[in-house]
């Protein structure tokens, strides 16, 4: 027996009162000299034992009559196991039906989500017309119904789909059990029509509060079919493509979430819609396999990756939408020698940069002398150039490979008058090749060699020349006065970008960790060659630096369903849309000191695309379904009455299949108690009735 309203239990104390009146009316007798005792000697044998009897059991009833009324104010209430006292009570019942997309599966009892219904339906029939229904699902919007009648609650039952949304299961099974709880009605009980799943099932172990009193939780399990499903176990964005040009690329790890082998199954990276690379795997039941993706990065601030699985039997966890937001600027740093120390040093390539900076938007640049530059400094470009630099201590040139190696750009350039070992010691640092001998005479303007036409297979080259496949590159080759010899390694990290019409290196890529360094074996001045005259000069080195900074900073823009979608704008704007499968939404937006905050619930969202629209620009984020609905596998019965238990005070769990009549019966006697309070007003009734009639009729004072 369990209580309603527990608190008045407190007023038990009560029962001391009686008892200590009757302590406190006990007198000791006086006594009196009489000349015979003998009438005395009668009296004690026969009425003042009466009186004693009276005594206790008068106050033994007001003791119990007190108890009584006590327990009826606090409504006792007969437990499930009563169940066949409970046919003539009202109820509140919850229905919560699990309508993720592994719902959508199929036994030999039909889909899962159309036994559920019919679940649903059958436990609607059991009920009476004063009873009260709430009904909800775990995924997607919420119905957000009141207690609704019988026949209500059929009609909303016919409307319920399975939707690919996010799941919400802790937080609709926690609202219905409040809601419960706040109904009149005695009999409150919530039954979870479900697969199952572990996933969804286990999460709500770990957010599990204190035990839910006063309602009844009854699980219903549905399925049993062995199916097989690859999902995306993580997607994450790095640096370092294996493709010449590309320094993006996503790592993919697939899992067999099913218990078959998936076999001739295919995945597919699509870009704008567009195919651009396809791998094929085979997966063994809960084995995992990783894919790397090269993603060519562009001029455009955002790249639509989407991956695709291909020949699984589940598609709703098909789909990856990895839109790679590249940022709108990139810093560039430009580390050159003081003026004093230049010795009439005059780098062509400041004058191309400063008016790149000027007229373009996408470049930052910042122009530092490197004696008086702090290191520390560093961290906070995308890409650093250092023109001229006749020494570099190895303090900056370890924190420099520390940098490139984190994914920054890193362009050399250096000078006539050069410490070679100080240069050598910041390649070794990157693994790189290194500066030998020097050839020619700076200044002299005496050719002793030539620019060999570029040679395509480069994006920086690639992205310079505008012409046809077949086309040959036509060019007009600056001569070389003077140039450091460059010994490049012979590892897969390096890659000769020009080279002298005699085979020796004049600009040479290395990568490095994440990152890159391109270095020359010319500086940037005419002392060197005619190169900074020619047309050729401020495109090479422009690409040169957008090649550089290409990757850095990126990142993927998603989100994940089943959690509120947040976003910041680093721009304060009153104006903002969202757009997702041609819906208009006006999400919430605060205005913070670092730009404009957006937030909106994001329930009835389905995996795509979602444009945020603000003035002036238009942002791409990728939904995805979590990655907790691709895991198929259920908990057993046993697992499950171990979790409801440690949920809901009285709770239970059972296997549903195909013949529902004989299990709602037996659930009904299971499921049900009763409301016995009037029991303990009528033994209150009687026992004051009792302790009337004692008092009036019992006379203890009559001799026998």
């Amino acid at each position: 027996m369990s209580f309603l309203n527990p608190i008045f239990l407190f007023a038990l104390l009560t029962v001391a009162v009686p008892l200590l009146i009757y302590l406190l009316n006990l007198k000791k007798p006086k006594k009196v000299r009489f000349s015979t005792l003998a009438f005395f000697d009668t009296l004690k044998t026969t009425a003042l034992k009466r009186i004693k009897i009276k005594r206790w059991l008068l106050l033994s009833i007001r003791i119990l009559a007190i108890i009584a009324l006590v327990l009826a104010a606090s409504r006792p209430f007969l437990p499930p196991e009563f169940g066949w006292a409970s046919s003539s009570e009202p109820k509140a019942i919850g229905i919560l039906l699990d309508n993720s997309p592994t719902m959508e599966r199929v036994d030999r009892n039909g889909p899962y989500f159309e036994q559920a219904l019919q679940i649903s339906n059958e436990l609607l029939e059991f009920t009476d017309n004063d009873d009260r229904i709430a009904i909800n699902v775990t995924n997607g919007q919420t119905l957000n119904l009141p207690l609704i009648s019988k026949r209500a609650a059929f009609r909303h039952l016919s409307d319920l789909e399975t939707v690919n949304s996010g799941n919400y299961l802790e937080q609709r099974l926690a609202a219905m059990a409040e809601r419960l709880q706040e109904a009149s009605e005695p009999n409150k009980i919530i039954y979870l029509i479900t697969d199952g799943q572990e996933t969804q099932l286990a999460d709500l172990q770990e957010n599990s509060r204190e035990l839910i009193r006063d309602v009844n939780l009854q699980i219903m399990k549905v399925g049993d079919s062995e199916t097989s499903n690859t999902g995306y176990e993580s997607v994450e964005l790095e640096y370092g493509g294996r493709g010449e040009g590309r320094n993006l690329q996503l790592r993919t790890i697939l899992r067999n979430y099913g218990n078959q082998t998936a076999t001739n199954k295919f995945i597919n990276l699509l870009i704008d819609g567009e195919l651009i690379s396809q791998q094929t795997f085979q997966l063994d039941p809960a084995a995992t396999q990783e894919f790397l993706f090269d993603v060519p990065v562009s001029d455009e601030r955002i790249i639509p990756v989407e991956l695709f699985i291909e020949g699984d039997e589940l598609t709703f966890d098909n789909r990856f939408f990895a839109p790679v937001q590249l940022p709108e600027t990139r810093d560039i740093l430009v580390l050159n020698e003081s003026r004093s120390a230049s010795s009439g040093f005059t780098s062509y390539l400041k004058p191309m940069l400063e008016i790149a900076s000027d007229a373009m938007e996408r470049f930052n640049i910042t122009f530092e002398e490197a004696e008086s530059f702090q290191v520390s400094g560093i961290y906070e470009f995308d890409a650093i150039i250092l023109d001229g630099l006749r020494n570099i201590p190895d303090f900056l040139s370890q924190s420099l490979i520390d940098h490139v190696q984190a994914g920054a750009g890193l362009l050399f350039l250096p000078a006539a008058e050069g410490n070679v070992s100080s240069y050598n010691r910041l390649l070794n640092f990157s693994g790189s090749g290194s500066y030998s001998d020097i050839v020619g005479s700076y200044g002299s303007f005496d050719p002793i060699d030539r620019m060999a036409v570029p040679a395509e297979g480069h994006p920086i080259l690639d992205s310079i020349f505008d012409k046809d496949e077949e086309e040959e590159i036509r060019l007009n080759v600056p001569e070389i006065f003077y140039y450091y010899e460059l010994d490049a390694r012979q590892s897969g990290t390096n890659f000769s970008i020009l080279q002298t019409s005699t085979g020796n290196p004049l600009l040479l890529e290395s990568r490095v960790g994440t990152g890159r360094i391109v270095y020359s074996a010319i500086g940037s001045d005419p002392g060197w060659s005619n190169f900074p005259i020619k047309p050729f000069f401020a495109p090479l080195y422009f690409r040169t630096i957008d090649y550089l900074v290409q990757g850095e900073g990126a990142r993927l823009a998603t989100h994940t369903l089943g959690s509120p979608f947040h976003f910041s704008l680093n721009v304060n704007t009153d104006t903002v849309l969202l757009r997702t499968d041609n819906e208009e939404i006006l999400p919430e937006i605060r205005q913070t000191f670092g730009g404009t905050e957006i937030s909106y619930s994001a329930t009835e969202w389905e995996p795509g695309w979602l444009e945020i629209e603000t003035e002036g620009q238009t942002l791409l984020i990728g939904v995805n379904q979590n990655a907790m609905e691709s895991r198929l596998g259920s908990l057993e019965i046993s697992e499950i009455e171990t979790l409801a238990a440690s949920l809901f005070e009285s709770a239970g769990a059972s296997q549903v299949g195909a013949d529902f009549s004989e299990a709602f019966a037996e659930l009904e006697l299971a499921s049900f108690g009763r409301e016995i309070w009037y029991w303990f007003v009528l033994m209150a009734i009687i026992l004051l009735l009792l302790e009337s009639i004692i008092s009036r009729h019992y006379k203890a004072e009559t001799l026998g």
